[in-house]
């Protein structure tokens, strides 16, 4: 019998019909409001989620790699071989990299030179750049080297224009070496800040300028899935050798800009927790009206005998359903419309907006199945506490309030 009536009073809070028709509208209306609350921080959470991976990704691929081994001579005579190590290798290079200062007539940056050879730009790193011209193609005697477009934009230079470098090779001497080159290609990454620093060189030509014995290493790249997998990796590769290899992950030469990520991350689901923390007051809003226009109901059925809990627990299921079906159309809302989230942010990309160039806007839409549930978990959760903190209300009503209602 409890059970029955409690039923039956949540499927009339959220199924009103005939004079209740506002309250049902009350309730529609509160189910957008829940959803248009959720539409923006699904939104903001795939934007995040997306240029954040897509940073760490530009870098992996064309900075630094997944694995460096420190080796001042080729690990291997074709680098074809790391695939047959273990499948999980995508490849192996055998880079020689070094800082120095770039300057034309006009202008002058510091640089990270990073000399490959052409089979260094595999199709993985291809679909992370655009280029004009023949990279590394060399010219005369003169070093080849490939320029981002910021950077030639910058310097105001173009292809076949010649630049120079000051190159300090080893940091134990004072000997700064310059040096000229040829532009024989740009490239164009999509993220200002790595296209602003880095530059390709003829992988020959940056061997006479920067010492293999502190210079040179082997850059592993590794599938996608493989990443939680990097320990094996290697273990693989040093197994192969027979030696042991000196080495380090991605997160380890690049750990500023993996704990930026990180701490940035963690700041802005914060954020979204203080958001989410304002949309629960609304929620218990929505509990305080109904309680508010069911008095003379509630004294009612407290005359007739029904407890506490039952009222309280009808009306929580009750909010709590409109809660969550707005929750889910909002995720629902929030998805589609992140889902084309890349046509506008190609388009921005190509509005020419100054403040924008310091963002990636070319990056793949990410949806993390695990955001989603915890923002989803903990609007429930922090909804559930304020939802029941209000509903306390209906414990004070007293069956005396029948006589005070017209």
């Amino acid at each position: 019998m409890k059970r029955s009536f409690g039923f039956w009073l949540w499927r009339n809070l959220l199924l009103a019909r005939g004079e209740s028709a506002y309250a049902r509208t009350r309730l529609i209306r509160s189910m957008i409001l829940v959803a248009l609350v959720m539409v923006p921080l699904v939104l903001a959470l795939i934007f995040m989620d997306g240029m954040m991976r897509g940073i760490t990704d530009k870098y992996i691929l064309l900075q630094d790699g997944h694995v460096q081994f420190y080796e001042r001579e080729p690990l291997f005579d074709d680098p074809n071989e790391f695939a047959s190590i273990d499948e999980r290798i995508v490849s192996g290079d055998y880079v020689v990299a070094g800082y120095g200062i770039i300057y034309s007539r006009e202008n002058t940056a510091e640089v990270r030179v990073k000399g490959v050879d052409n089979s260094y730009f595999n199709d993985a790193r291809k679909k992370q750049l655009s280029f004009a011209g023949e990279p590394l193609e060399k010219q005369g005697n003169l070093a080849s080297v490939t320029v981002s477009e910021t950077l030639a934009k910058s310097l105001n230079v173009s292809l076949g224009d010649r630049v120079a470098f000051m190159v300090v090779p080893d940091s134990s001497t004072a000997v700064v070496r310059p040096v000229l080159a040829t532009i024989t290609a740009c490239y164009e990454s999509g993220y200002h800040e790595l296209d602003s620093s880095l530059i390709f060189m003829n992988r020959d030509d940056a061997l006479r300028y920067f010492p293999k014995e502190k210079n040179a290493y082997t850059e592993v790249l590794v599938t996608k899935n493989s990443v939680d997998a990097l320990g094996e990796i290697i273990a693989s590769v040093k197994a192969h050798l027979g030696k042991t290899v000196s080495h380090a992950t991605w997160d380890v030469f690049n750990f500023t800009v993996y704990q930026n990520f990180i701490t940035s991350r963690q700041v802005i689901l914060l954020v979204f927790i203080m958001i989410l923390l304002v949309a629960s007051v609304y929620v218990a809003s929505i509990a305080q009206e109904l309680v508010q226009d069911s008095m003379q109901a509630l004294a009612l059925y407290k005359t007739l005998g029904a407890r506490n809990g039952q009222l309280s627990g009808a009306f929580f299921s009750a909010v709590m359903v409109v809660t969550l079906v707005g929750m889910i159309l909002g995720v629902v809302a929030g998805i589609g419309i992140g889902t084309q989230l890349g046509v506008v942010l190609a388009w921005l990309g190509r509005s020419g907006i100054a403040g924008l160039q310091y963002y990636l806007l070319d990056f793949p839409v990410v949806i993390s199945a695990n955001d989603l549930i915890f923002i989803c978990s903990s609007m429930l959760v922090i909804s559930s506490i304020t939802v029941h903190m209000t509903l306390r209300r209906i414990r004070r009503i007293s069956p005396l309030e029948l006589l005070q209602q017209d």
